[in-house]
């Protein structure tokens, strides 16, 4: 018999954006989502997008391929991967949203941050693209009368007025005093959108927003009666435990010894290995070992489904005793690669090839983890410290360069699965073109509007200031990267505006010449004079510099950048292609 209150049904994101419009239900949070968390959503999203062949923009490995150079490397047997026999149907599911028919719109019970966050996806695109009106991408947005489909109900509309409106996302966005957490989450997630989307092309930008409107599904449960809908949503968001990717991988693996005649023996030994790497490694450092030698196996660029995939990669590539074997033996061997890598993590000074690793430690992308555990894997010990300076200059080349983290994956799957089989090569496996140095350049020189990566790309630089003796302070937590003009200068910073525009200003703000990082707390919206005093007070190498400078002016942020960025270069003394 049909069910008259509760009614479900699975549908693509397009679908549910044009059932008609929506609001927060009376019991939901404001938009809560950080920007790791926005950041991981699109992540899996553009991984999908790539695996199942809908990205018109895909490199093919165009590199030449260089004659081995390891015979005398140490030999290692690593199973192929099939692309054919481990792909999935085209279509990604990212949960369950929950409905009430309200007044006028869809009260959201359930799955407001995902419907939030996919707005704002659709804004950056349409506004990347400049669609006309009558995209269908603006569908998504509004309906037939103009009406936003999502309404937030905030004191400051930072959703219609910085979101919605067209070509909004593609402008500054400026200090505003209504503004709350949730506003600033908003323009987090522009921020967020635009810097994954750096650098793609309109044909790639309208096949991922048609990947997204009809490829990502969502199960829909429209429930008529408000009560129930509302203990649905406090079922949903108070019961059951997430079940984690180590514990998804322990259970197969130890299934995978039950056709065994030693079927117990082999699972002893396997929970006693699985036991020790958590025991030893910890949960954080757990799921960053397991995420590498994930990508070791599968060379794939990862979703969150990545530890059902290695599974399924385990199963077919390590029958039987091969299987045992691998979850004993080869997952302790990877282990001690992996430990190697964080060996000095805290030592206050890391030295040697240790510097090379802290540099790397600081990338956003973790898949040089993989490369480097190969390395310390295959290479003979007079090898390994050139062979990771090396990959250090490279990843961080390819990070301000090549912000696209599937490109990255991919190139990256390409190059370990090379180095496996024998093959370094001069710069890693990596090769380096005119133009690909001239888009380094000016990734260097220009403002870097997005957090995370400008963090990422100051601490690295001064870290290769360092050379080959590289200070904890660069990795700690309780370090930040400073912005010496700042965000917020209210009236103490005169000097330095003097006849430029909101626009400059934030251009200026954001170039690397205007950073440093500093050991602990920032220090705001204090005047310069204070600032100076405050760096030459602290243990900390461009803090140190800038405090020797009587003042701080638009010319001296760009004469500083311009020699960041030619010390950077000339570190990372790559090998061009044509030059």
């Amino acid at each position: 018999m049909p069910n008259p209150v509760i009614r479900s049904q699975t549908i693509s994101i397009g679908e549910l954006l044009r059932l008609g419009s929506f609001q927060p239900a009376r019991v939901q949070r404001d938009y809560c989502w950080m920007e790791h968390q926005q950041a991981a959503l699109l992540n899996d999203l553009i991984a999908s997008f790539g695996e199942f062949g809908l990205d018109p923009d895909s490199e093919p490995d165009t590199e030449p391929q260089e004659p081995r150079d390891g015979a005398s490397d140490l030999p290692f047997e690593m199973a192929d991967y099939d692309r054919e026999m481990e792909a999935t149907a085209p279509f990604c599911f990212v949960g369950t949203v929950v409905l009430h028919q309200g007044e006028e719109r869809w009260d959201i019970y359930d799955g407001l941050q995902r419907v939030t966050t996919f707005s704002v996806y659709f804004a950056v695109l349409r506004d990347l693209l400049q669609a006309e009106k009558g995209d269908p991408v603006h569908a998504l947005l509004s309906n037939e009368d103009g009406i936003w489909r999502l309404n937030l109900h905030m004191k400051h509309n930072t959703l219609e007025a910085d979101i919605l409106a067209p070509g909004r996302t593609a402008k500054r966005h400026r200090p505003h005093p209504n503004l709350s957490e949730a506003s600033e989450r908003l323009r987090d997630c522009v921020a967020v959108a635009r810097a994954r989307f750096q650098g793609w092309s309109k044909e790639r930008l309208k096949a991922f927003v048609d990947f997204l409107s009809r490829a990502v599904l969502v199960t829909v449960t429209r429930i008529t009666d408000r009560r129930i809908a509302a203990k649905a949503f406090v079922s949903i968001n108070s019961g059951g435990m997430p079940l984690k990717p180590e514990e998804i991988v322990k259970g197969q693996l130890i299934d995978l010894t039950s056709a065994l005649p030693d079927a117990d023996d082999a699972a002893a030994r396997i929970l006693f290995v699985w036991r020790s790497l958590q025991d030893d490694l910890g949960k954080q450092k757990f799921d960053e070992f397991l995420r590498s030698v994930d990508f070791i196996e599968r060379r794939q660029p990862q979703s969150s489904d990545y530890a059902i995939q290695l599974m399924e990669h385990i199963r077919r590539r390590y029958p039987g005793q091969q299987g045992v074997r691998w979850a004993t033996d080869m997952l302790l061997q990877y282990r001690s690669a992996f430990r190697w890598i964080y060996e000095a993590s805290n030592a206050e000074m890391a030295e040697g090839v240790h510097a090379s690793l802290r540099r790397l430690q600081m990338l956003k992308w973790d898949q040089w983890r993989a490369y480097a555990m190969l390395i310390k894997i295959k290479s003979r010990p007079t090898d390994i410290d050139s062979r990771i300076d090396t990959l250090d200059r490279v990843c961080f080349a390819l990070t301000v360069s090549t912000p696209d983290q599937r490109r990255l994956s991919e190139m990256m799957g390409r190059r370990v699965e090379r180095f496996a089989k024998g093959t370094f090569g001069k710069q890693g496996g990596f090769t380096f073109s005119q133009a690909q140095n001239e888009r380094l350049i000016r990734n260097l020189s220009s403002p870097i509007t997005d957090g995370p990566r400008r963090a990422t790309i100051m601490r690295w630089i001064e870290a290769a200031a360092h050379g080959d003796r590289v200070p904890r302070y660069l990795i700690d937590t309780r370090s930040s990267v400073e912005h010496i003009y700042p965000r917020n200068p209210e009236t103490k910073w005169t000097l330095f505006e003097a006849g430029l525009e909101f626009n400059q200003l934030a251009t200026l703000r954001e170039m690397i010449g205007n950073l440093c990082v500093l050991p602990q707390d920032e220090l705001g919206n204090v005047s310069f004079d204070d600032k100076r005093k405050a760096y030459a007070k602290v243990r900390a190498r461009f803090a140190a510099d800038i405090a020797k400078s009587k003042s701080w002016l638009p010319e001296t942020v760009q004469a500083r950048t311009r020699k960041l960025t030619d010390f950077t270069i000339k570190f990372l003394d790559l090998d061009i292609s044509g030059a």
